[in-house]
């Protein structure tokens, strides 16, 4: 065997036991190729073939250049007509709190039977004269059409026409650790983003914190949480999917580095938009009873044919719940025509208006039975 006929058996070799360690040939490369990139041009080689580690993710996004061109037209910036304290601008290293500016934070535009902003209420509640600056940094009047203090959200009202409204996503479809881009426009001069995954979708927090008094509206637990950075500046902005659809609206707990970052999940903007709308406020409603998933297990012992509903495990003293016919041992399966489990029957709840009487079926005695629920405003 001459020594170039046994070099290319080496090189053969070595490029077989690097594709069994799970990586691969750079397609194009020169076989004969260094693993620093160098070729002898003699046909023999000097060290093994170049190779990459195989993408073991092939889902993760290369880049999100082209999502955030295609959203930048529905953020706006949102600013006050003069300047306050502890905006946006005092956020930068070395600026006092007490730093003043006229930027509040972010919103985007959305459709609601016309093209509204929504942002949060902190921001539309830090001025009396709110502007919006719109992608192409026109600026324009803003009217606050409605608050949601429980939700920290806010709608606003512009007179624009042929404004670019983003598409909502579905936050229930979400998943723990798909990737996730925030938008933000705090001074109103440019789109700024930042991305990151999904760490928690607080589905199975609704479902337990809101049993009681309806009070959970008023806890982080519920909302979305990523390791996306979101501070003052890009709070009110949009949370998108990868397909570019609003899942969330970004809401900034402080500042400092490492600290969680939340984002109200969308489908709960959804539910309360056309009631701030309409009438300029959410007036909830709430239930008074504590539940638990169906489990497998659970189903079978109650003779359901399958782990949908909501099952009852206490009724709230002096609440709706005990004041009709609803009691420990029962599985809510459905609210008026809605199907629910332990998570989504608090939302129903709270968007039914009150002083409304509800058809509510439960399965007792392995039977479905209709039960008449009268709802009542939630107490404060």
């Amino acid at each position: 065997m001459t020594a170039t006929t046994a070099t290319t058996a080496i090189t053969a070799v070595a490029v077989a036991l690097v594709a069994s360690a799970g990586c691969r040939v750079r397609e194009g490369a020169d076989p004969h190729a260094t693993a620093t990139g160098t070729s002898t041009g003699t046909g023999t080689s000097t060290g093994v073939a170049a190779a990459e580690p195989t993408r073991m993710y092939p889902s993760a996004p290369g880049s999100f250049v082209d999502l955030v061109a295609s959203a930048r037209r529905g953020v706006v910036g949102i600013r006050s007509a003069t300047p306050i304290k502890s905006g946006p601008a005092s956020m930068f290293p070395g600026a006092p709190e007490s730093t003043a500016d006229i930027a509040l934070g972010t919103g985007f535009l959305v459709e609601a039977k016309g093209v509204y902003v929504v942002t949060t209420d902190k921001i539309a509640a830090a001025a009396t004269n709110l502007e919006v600056v719109l992608d192409d940094t026109t600026v324009v009047p803003a009217k606050v059409v409605g608050r949601d203090v429980d939700l920290d959200l806010a709608l606003l009202s512009i007179e624009r026409p042929r404004l670019h409204a983003l598409p909502m996503g579905d936050s229930n479809d979400l998943k723990i650790g798909e990737w996730i881009v925030v938008l933000g426009n705090p001074f109103g001069e440019e789109v700024t983003a930042s991305a990151g995954l999904v760490s928690s979708t607080g589905r199975e927090a609704a479902g337990s914190l809101m049993q009681d008094r309806g009070m959970g509206f008023r806890t982080f637990r519920m909302f979305l949480q990523t390791d996306a950075r979101i501070h003052r500046g890009n709070s009110g902005g949009p949370v998108l999917d990868t397909a570019g659809q609003v899942i969330g609206l970004a809401i900034a707990t402080g500042d400092r580095p490492g600290e969680l970052s939340f984002a109200i999940p969308i489908n709960r903007v959804r539910e309360v938009i056309d009631a701030l709308r309409d009438h300029g406020q959410v007036a909830r409603s709430w239930l008074g009873v504590k539940v638990k998933p169906v489990t497998s297990d659970l189903a079978q012992s109650l003779g359901l044919p399958s782990t949908g509903g909501a099952y009852v495990t206490e009724a709230v003293p002096n609440s709706p719940a005990i004041r009709s016919a609803l009691r420990a041992g029962d599985v809510i399966l459905k609210w008026n025509e809605h199907a629910v489990d332990h998570r989504s029957l608090p939302w129903i709840v709270a968007a039914t208006p009150a002083a409304q009487h509800n058809t509510v079926l439960v399965w007792r005695n392995r039977v479905a039975i209709p039960i008449d629920v009268l709802t009542e405003k939630m107490p404060q």
